[in-house]
């Protein structure tokens, strides 16, 4: 799954982030949403600096890994620094659980119930089981890593919505 992200065309995979982006935006401002679960793009990844860019006035926090065994992470605001994995983390980062009413969630790929296949090592999933009630849970990604079969294990969590390109897709009442 990763290959195949990676064999995107690059325009194309910043055309699809400014338009989820767009439909990012639309969300927030119907919901009256000011808090938001993020990440910094990886690689292939969406790029969700463009709706990041676009709200200076919403709180966006991101996850820094503080721990594998177990998977934990925890959650900060800006500044971000270079974490042991390349990955951008917040310098500080001071919440075991984000504060946020959207966690957008990063996915490889993501089936029609809501489940994803990550990068094997549970932070998500650790995560998910956890958040309080209210908060909405968005897989987000391209079309390309949507509606795919992926293995599901029983302590895998479904995301509640997926987003991508084409737009919010609602997969339970909970949204």
């Amino acid at each position: 799954m990763k290959a195949r992200r990676d064999h995107l065309p690059a325009d194309a995979r910043a055309a699809w982030s400014a338009a989820i982006a767009g439909h990012l935006d639309r969300l927030g401002q119907s919901r009256r949403l000011t808090r938001f679960g993020a990440f910094w793009p990886f690689g292939s990844e969406i790029d969700l600096r463009p709706a990041v860019a676009a709200h200076p006035d919403w709180l966006w926090f991101f996850p820094r890994v503080v721990s594998t065994q177990p998977p934990r992470l925890a959650w900060g605001t800006e500044p971000l620094e270079k974490g042991p994995w390349g990955l951008m983390e917040p310098t500080l980062a001071q919440h075991f659980l984000p504060p946020v009413q959207l966690l957008l969630v990063p996915g490889l790929a993501f089936n029609d119930q809501g489940h994803r296949l990550g990068y094997g090592r549970g932070f998500y999933d650790a995560l998910l089981v956890n958040l309080p009630e209210g908060v909405l849970t968005v897989g987000v990604g391209f079309e390309a890593q949507m509606h795919l079969p992926v293995p599901v294990e029983p302590h895998d969590w479904p995301v509640q919505a997926l987003l991508s390109e084409r737009g919010l897709h609602l997969l339970t009442a909970d949204g």
